[in-house]
């Protein structure tokens, strides 16, 4: 059984950092976001890790926690 962190339940948003864009999506820890990296054409690579939101930069992190991103597709 994989951990509640790796389990994606909804998408979120599109952000982007400063060398590559990501989608993120709420999981089935309250604690967590999933990231899963796109490529330059905006297809998923398969890379995906959680990140806990505490992380996130303050305005990244109340921006997902209104559905919004940086970043469009």
């Amino acid at each position: 059984m994989s951990p509640p962190e790796l389990g994606v339940k909804q998408f979120v948003a599109v952000v982007r950092s400063r060398w590559c864009r990501f989608m993120v999506f709420t999981t089935g820890s309250p604690r967590h976001y999933l990231f899963s990296q796109l490529d330059p054409h905006g297809c998923q690579t398969g890379l995906h890790f959680p990140v806990l939101k505490a992380d996130l930069r303050r305005d990244i992190r109340r921006a997902l926690a209104h559905g919004w991103g940086n970043a469009s597709l």
